[in-house]
């Protein structure tokens, strides 16, 4: 069975959209039964396609800032490979790790509550594998537009929501964080589970998930996709945007929200100040390219293909403490 036929894309699509939804409002919404809908789920996690979820937390709410890092190896074996990954896997502050495919090696976003911290916990592991990775690039987040995948159910509006940038940091209550670290550890564990690990009265879990849904704290959650397994790339398009005006720079967003291939758009510092991540067939992705070249006269880019996402978590566990 081809697994982009049939119901896999509306299942990918949901639990990308909101991995909370229970398997009977995914049966309604694909129009199976509950059944089928815990069955498919079931067979996608045993294959690996969908390897975990994640409640996505607006870093900025938190007082924190997000740094972009690409690394090199300088040692290239498997063992060292696999040495570093392990290592940043366990990186509190390392919210996403994926190794590349073209440009660098290793892409890492480390989520802090200052330079300061970001230059000690990158100083730390260059040291720790000294003479075995070097630092490529490193790009401050300034904000991070994120999309719904429109290739895999196109009949469904556009929209989309931002995290990061310029937001009012809020104060949390114990009980709050302790809400938000049950979330953090398994966002699709159920009320009653959330009550059971924490005592907290099921009332008032639900009452605060709410505020904090209210107050865009959380913003959403999601999968995390093996999609190479069902024959999606994923590439990043890097481009320099000071040429564009600011008409053009709106019509940038409204193009990249509306754009089928196009799941983010995220604003760094640095001489490649826009990173357009996109999904598809490589027919499909490089299309992407073409068209925003043309429409916005992008000359100056570079072209970076993602591997395998080892880690996608928005922001540390410490961060809820």
């Amino acid at each position: 069975m081809d697994p982009l036929k049939g119901k896999v894309k509306g299942i990918l699509y949901e639990l990308s959209t909101n991995a909370r939804v229970s398997t009977k409002e995914l049966g309604k919404r694909l129009k199976i039964s509950q059944q089928s809908a815990s069955y498919l789920v079931r067979s996608l996690q045993q294959k690996g396609i969908i390897q975990h979820f994640s409640t996505i937390i607006d870093p900025a709410k938190l007082g924190y800032i997000s740094v972009l890092a690409y690394f090199n190896y300088m040692d290239y074996t498997q063992q060292t490979r696999e040495e570093i990954l392990q290592y940043l896997q366990q990186v509190d502050s390392v919210v996403y790790l994926a190794e590349l495919e073209q440009g660098h090696d290793v892409m890492v976003l480390f989520c802090v509550p200052n330079l300061s911290s970001f230059n000690k916990v990158k100083k730390e592991f260059l040291q720790t594998y000294r003479n075995r990775v070097c630092l490529a690039e490193t790009h401050p987040v300034i904000v991070h537009h994120l999309y719904q995948r429109k290739y895999l159910f196109p009949r469904k509006p556009a929209s989309e929501f931002v995290v990061s940038g310029d937001r009012e940091v809020l104060s949390f209550s114990d009980t709050e964080k302790e809400v938000l670290r049950g979330l953090w550890d398994d966002p699709i564990q159920s009320i009653i589970d959330i009550h059971c690990k924490t005592k907290l009265n099921p009332k008032t879990i639900v009452k605060i998930k709410k505020k904090l849904e209210g107050l865009k704290v959380i913003r959403g959650y999601t999968g995390v996709f093996d999609l190479p397994k069902v024959g999606i790339g994923k590439q990043l398009l890097q481009f320099s945007s000071e040429h564009l005006s600011p008409d053009e720079d709106k019509k940038l967003l409204h193009f990249s929200m509306i754009h089928p291939q196009i799941i983010s758009l995220t604003r760094v510092i640095g001489n490649f100040d826009l990173l357009v991540e996109t999904e598809g067939s490589e027919q499909e992705r490089g299309a992407v390219l073409k068209e925003m070249r043309k429409e916005f006269a992008f000359h100056k880019y570079n072209v970076i293909n993602l591997g395998k996402i080892h880690k996608n978590k928005y922001v540390p566990r410490g961060a809820l403490s």
